[in-house]
């Protein structure tokens, strides 16, 4: 329990004593006591202390001197000014500083000496004292045992709730919930956050208080304590006690801290043990991608270790890290910890039981999947749907990576996870090329990119393109972009005039004129369906060609 003005008041060498000015402010809190020996006295204490003095030193103070002097007192949050004096004139001048800077201003009867008032000070604080090391070290050694117990997050935070009397909750990096002693905690809205950070409230670790608003209680408002939990790897967490049922006194504070400090080692452990746990994973999903698997039911029986379900159709879907801002030689250097553990974070907020492993920057997902038939084209739309939900959230926190997803073939059997795992590295390859770094793409959606995509030599390529597109690509006229643009959404409408004309924004006529000019410039006969299917090739060429040009 603090020591409080008030609690000096009651007293016995305080029962004669008057308070002249500030008594609303008799619960200040007492951090110690000293006697005023001259009016430099702000440049010596530390704060929080009762000043006992007789007024001799600033006796002669005119009423400017005595509110500088107050105001300095004030800036040590002095708790109470306590003084032996007869003069009606200062003690005027005293009230009004005492009110002015929320400082309490006793007088005490000349005939008690201060030493009465000093010692039952300094003994309540020392018992004070006492009192807070020995609940420190109860709440440390309880603390402590749950740690070597291993005993888990939940039973820091249930204990916590259980010595504070108020709800708690432990929230990720992106204040989602991870555990929570009452549900209503664990949705909020902001109302005010107020920074600040008292070394005399009894917690050493940073933390800031907010005011907010509980929707499921209502709306009611109320206040929190939100300290950061660093541990390993920025991996920060955040350790909220809701107000709701009483303020926190210093007690209380001290158990926060234990807990905090409790949590921080437990997130440590875990982080160590999911680092050995991550290299057994990574190492069984390079032998299932590599093909080069000794044994079967070794391969099986790793993955019961790890709660791995190898049964039922796969899919190889890798996520790629890539660097949006810096140079290309900065990007080829790696990418921050930090990069890593947010795209990690996501894909394993969307699928905690995912077989998962990374491998630089690459992030290997061996995707689970439901087929009714070998064309059911249901599981792309999931697997589609989520990447863009993990893009989302990834891009939500850090701006200067983008994600790109590449996803293989469903396969009924984990021999033939290679195949798909290659056919997801093709289609990252061929996706960033096509559509740039924040591309998702499905190998089985390249069509004929996946031909070309073995080709290296540009000049190999451009043999390819038939005559007839050539005198197009080569048309040295304005309208050029327009024609081939045309010819292009003719081709992919499957040669109907009228969806073409939809796809462009332009009147079905205007189709007709620049298909025959095409015919004009090229020769083109849209009949012969062999050729379009060269020209439709070609066109595919040239625009892997111009996307190659310009990267280089």
């Amino acid at each position: 329990m603090e020591l409080k003005v008030k609690d000096l008041l009651a007293m016995e060498p305080m029962k004669d004593a008057v308070i002249l000015g500030g008594q609303h402010y008799i619960h200040n809190t007492i951090e110690g006591v000293t006697i005023m020996e001259g009016p430099d006295l702000a440049r010596w204490i530390k704060g929080g202390e009762v000043i006992l003095t007789s007024l001799y030193s600033i006796r002669n103070f005119d009423e400017k001197e005595i509110k500088a002097f107050f105001a300095n007192l004030a800036e040590k949050r002095v708790s109470a000014f306590v003084f032996k004096q007869s003069n009606a004139d200062i003690s005027n001048q005293l009230i009004e500083a005492g009110e002015t800077f929320m400082m309490p201003v006793i007088q005490l009867p000349n005939e008690i000496p201060f030493v009465d008032v000093m010692y039952p000070i300094m003994g309540e604080l020392f018992n004070h004292q006492v009192t807070k090391l020995q609940y420190y070290k109860e709440i440390h050694d309880r603390f402590t045992a749950l740690s070597l117990a291993d005993e888990g997050l939940e039973k820091i935070i249930n204990t916590l709730e259980e010595l504070i009397g108020n709800p708690v909750a432990l929230f990720d990096r992106n204040f989602s919930c991870m555990i929570s002693t009452y549900p209503g905690l664990e949705t909020f809205e902001m109302v005010e956050k107020v920074h600040f950070y008292e070394p005399t409230v009894g917690i050493k670790f940073p933390h800031y208080r907010q005011i907010v608003k509980y929707p499921e209680l209502d709306n009611c408002k109320g206040h929190q304590i939100v300290v950061p939990i660093e541990t390993l790897n920025d991996n920060k967490m955040y350790l909220l006690i809701g107000e709701i049922n009483k303020s926190l006194g210093e007690l209380d504070l001290i158990a926060v801290e234990n807990a905090a400090i409790s949590l921080s080692l437990e997130l440590v452990k875990q982080f160590a043990v999911e680092e050995v746990e991550k290299k057994y994973k990574n190492d069984l999903v390079e032998e299932l991608i590599s093909g080069k698997i000794q044994s079967i039911s070794a391969i099986y029986e790793k993955a019961n270790v790890i709660g791995w379900d190898f049964m039922g159709p796969f899919v190889a879907v890798l996520f790629k890290i890539n660097r949006l801002t810096d140079s290309v030689l900065k990007q080829k250097s790696g990418l921050s910890d930090r990069s890593h553990y947010l795209v990690h974070e996501a894909i394993h907020h969307y699928l905690p039981n995912g077989i998962i492993s990374n491998r630089s920057n690459l992030f290997i997902v061996l995707w689970k999947v439901e087929r009714t038939n070998p064309n059911d084209p249901s599981w792309m739309k999931e697997i589609k749907g989520i990447s863009q939900k993990i893009q989302a959230l990834v891009n939500k926190q850090v701006k200067e990576i983008a994600v790109q997803v590449g996803i293989g073939s469903a396969v009924s059997d984990i021999t033939d996870i290679p195949k798909s795992y290659r056919e997801a590295h093709d289609a990252l390859d061929l996706g960033e090329t096509l559509n740039g770094l924040e591309s998702i793409t499905a190998f089985s959606e390249l069509g004929i990119f996946r031909l070309l995509r073995h080709i290296k030599d540009s000049s190999a390529l451009i043999q390819f393109i038939p005559h007839s597109l050539k005198e197009l690509l080569e048309y040295q006229q304005a309208n050029q972009a327009d024609l081939l643009k045309t010819l292009q959404t003719f081709l992919e409408c499957n040669q109907n005039v009228t969806q073409t004309a939809k796809q462009l924004f332009i009147h079905s006529k205007t189709v007709v004129y620049r298909l025959e000019r095409i015919k004009e410039i090229t020769g083109m006969d849209f009949d012969d369906s062999e050729e379009m299917l060269s020209v439709r090739v070609g066109l595919k060429i040239h625009e892997l060609i111009q996307r190659e040009n310009q990267e280089s």
